[in-house]
This record gives C-alpha cells, sequence and structure tokens, in this order.
C-alpha cells in the first residue's frame, strides 16, 4: 500500500471496533478502581462522581489537541498538562486500589493506560490530513491559427494593451494647454501660480504641467 493510499472500510471498522473494545473494559475496570478509593476516602455517594471528572478529563484534554491540530495549532500547554493530569491520577487511583504487591498494582495499572491509550488509537482514526488544492499553471496564450494578417490574437491584444493608455488624454495638461493658448493670444504671459492658482494643484505640479506643455506646443510662459 502507497504512502498516499488510504485503508478501506473494512480495515476502519475493525480497527475502531477493536479500540472501542479495548476503551470500553479499560474504562468500566479503571472506573471502579477509582470508585473504591473515593468510597474508602469517605466521599460517599460522590465517589460514583469522582472517576468520571477523572476519566472525563482525559476525553476532553484529547479532544481538545485534536481539535487544535485539524486547525493547524500546537496542541497547547494547558491541553497537554489536562492530559498528563488525567492520566496521572487514573494511574495512582487504580494503583492505590491494588492490592500491596508489586503484581497485582502492575495489573490494577493496566486499565489506566489502556483507556488512555486506546482513546488515542480512536482518535487518530478522525484525523484526516489537510491537502491543499493543487494550484496550475496558467495557460500560455498560442498562436490563433488563421488570424489575418498573420497576427495571432494574444500578441494584438498585448500590443493594443500597450498603445492604449499612451493614447489617453491628460485633463490637467489639456487645461493647461488651453490656458496658455489663452494667454498667448491677450499677450500675457502664464507662470506656475496663476496654473495652480486656476486649476487647484501645487506649484511644483503646475510647473510639471506647464513643461509638458512646452514640450508639445509652442507656449510660453514665465516662472
Amino acid at each position: 500500500m502507497s504512502a498516499r493510499e488510504t485503508p478501506g472500510w473494512a480495515v476502519r471498522v475493525v480497527t475502531v471496533g477493536a479500540v472501542l473494545l479495548v476503551a470500553t473494559v479499560a474504562a468500566v475496570v479503571s472506573y471502579e478502581h477509582m470508585r473504591e478509593v473515593a468510597e474508602r476516602a469517605g466521599e460517599g455517594w460522590r465517589a460514583w462522581l469522582l472517576p468520571l471528572s477523572v476519566d472525563g478529563l482525559v476525553v476532553a484534554a484529547s479532544m481538545a489537541l485534536l481539535t487544535r491540530r485539524r486547525a493547524g495549532l500546537p496542541g497547547g500547554r494547558l491541553a497537554w498538562c489536562a492530559l498528563l493530569g488525567g492520566v496521572g491520577a487514573s494511574l495512582a487511583a487504580n494503583v492505590a486500589a491494588a492490592e500491596p504487591t508489586a503484581t497485582a498494582r502492575v495489573v490494577a495499572a493496566w486499565p489506566a493506560l489502556a483507556f488512555a491509550v486506546a482513546f488515542e488509537l480512536l482518535l487518530q482514526q478522525r484525523r484526516v490530513p489537510v491537502v491543499e488544492p493543487a494550484v496550475d499553471d496558467p495557460p500560455s496564450p498560442g498562436p490563433v491559427v488563421g488570424h489575418p494578417g498573420g497576427v495571432d490574437e494574444p500578441a494584438a491584444r498585448v500590443g493594443a494593451t500597450a498603445v492604449e493608455p499612451a493614447l489617453e488624454v491628460d485633463p490637467l495638461g489639456a487645461a493647461v494647454a488651453e490656458l496658455v493658448g489663452t494667454a498667448h493670444a491677450q499677450g500675457r504671459p502664464v507662470g506656475r501660480r496663476t496654473v495652480a492658482r486656476e486649476l487647484g494643484v501645487t506649484e511644483y505640479r503646475a510647473g510639471q504641467l506647464l513643461a509638458l506643455t512646452n514640450t508639445n506646443g509652442d507656449g510660453r510662459h514665465t516662472p
């Protein structure tokens, strides 16, 4: 099976079923051990609830880690501390409920570890890697066969795009040319201050427009 190939539905069903079975058995045994320890500690009816808070913390921390991983974020210190704290409390309670022998303590500690590992394996079945969509390179424009004049259409479009902006007329330039022409006909000079006042631009901009007008025509101005 290649690295990109995903397991079939039968494999996933068997995996999830086995993990759920192990997690259920481990949860029941671990719950009973923690309830017994809480009852011995004098918690009374609350002994039935305390195991839920321990295993529930493990589940909540694992779900928080799963959510953050799917969002592309690190697990976070709080989630990891909650997970480790829940597993540690479960281990301690299970060991405390065992007989004071090494074998009994190892056997009693197993359900807590089995539950945490089984639940983590179950979450791994739900972790689907996010695959970024492939972005294809834009197709390069090719020549159009049979175009009149032997010029391909994309090239004609590029040429039109490059030439058309040069044909646009600057409205300020036209206004300056008209102002200079009128003043020249009346025999009076036109300076930057006059252009700036008439067109509402700065004197620096007015000087640029006057220089452009002199380049394109024979208008005269004074500084």
